[in-house]
């Protein structure tokens, strides 16, 4: 999956570990999505006196935006993403540039009925920084309102389309000799029925949750959703091309597979709002101030 992708999961799952009374460990600079950025802040907007918006900081740093978790307003945290298919870009072709891909978005539900939306916005800084940390995030609230009913499929129903439709493609690339993508869709299938699989792939991310937060249902769709990310990037699955029928057949697979990805990881996500039973649970901190008008 993308660099923002991954981080909104991680983004995702640490609320929700801090909401439920665990201290996770430093996200910014040390969790693996962070790791080409130079700076993590949490913004908004307000009315200056004059009548111009301007942006405002509300945390210069995740620990201090995930620290206004722990006054028991919030309930829950969940990853929504939202198509926008573009007219002549599709999501599934603009999936590998910043913005692409469709938009995601971390709701905050509190117990007041309210839902915060939070949305990254990603910039290059400075393309000489030390470690090449180049990107400038910033997660702006985008939207504040009532808390809408949860339509979300069943973990279990995406995970069997998720593996339906990874099995269609990696047929379809056995018999157009892609044998590189069908590795990757392969490898994706071996890790969605084992969640306790390392498939070893350097670029995986192995901290987008808290050790034992996720179940392992969700835990197994989110590794097969990195090793069945193969759309944006140079020489990436959307580079290729058939002729005639198999063109045809190409865009159904590709589609049937975008959808059910993104679904997979998107549902996966939210599924941390609901404690595994696995994880160890600590004391909650003490009161911290809430997010302006909350």
């Amino acid at each position: 999956m993308t660099g923002p992708i991954a981080q909104i999961v991680s983004l995702t799952c640490h609320a929700n570990a801090v909401i439920h009374g665990q201290t996770p460990p430093q996200f910014f600079p040390t969790n693996s999505t962070c790791r080409f950025c130079e700076f993590i802040h949490f913004t908004g907007l307000r009315r200056t006196p004059t009548g111009e918006m301007e942006e405002v900081t509300f945390a210069d740093q995740p620990e201090k935006w995930l620290a206004f978790l722990r006054d028991g307003r919030a309930i829950a945290a969940r990853l929504l993403r939202t198509p926008e298919n573009r007219p002549g870009f599709p999501d599934r072709t603009s999936a590998g540039f910043i913005g692409g891909g469709g938009r995601w978005t971390l709701e905050l539900l509190f117990r007041s009925g309210q839902t915060d939306s939070w949305a990254s916005r990603w910039d290059v800084g400075d393309r000489n920084a030390l470690e090449q940390r180049v990107w400038r995030v910033k997660y702006g609230l985008v939207a504040r309102g009532p808390t809408k009913e949860d339509q979300r499929r069943p973990l279990r129903t995406v995970k069997t389309d998720f593996r339906a439709s990874l099995e269609e493609i990696k047929s379809f690339a056995d018999s157009h000799s892609q044998s590189n993508f069908a590795r990757c869709f392969a490898d994706a299938i071996r890790a969605l029925d084992d969640p306790d699989l390392d498939i070893g792939y350097d670029y995986h991310h192995r901290d987008l949750a808290l050790p034992g937060q996720l179940f392992p249902e969700a835990a197994s769709m989110l590794r097969a959703a990195q090793c069945a990310w193969v759309f944006g990037g140079m020489g990436s699955w959307n580079d290729i091309s058939f002729a005639g029928d198999a063109q045809k057949e190409y865009e159904t697979v590709s589609e049937r597979l975008f959808s059910t990805l993104n679904e997979a990881i998107e549902v996966a996500t939210s599924s941390s709002s609901t404690p595994s039973g696995n994880a160890v649970l600590e004391a909650p901190g003490s009161e911290l101030p809430s997010f302006p008008n909350q």
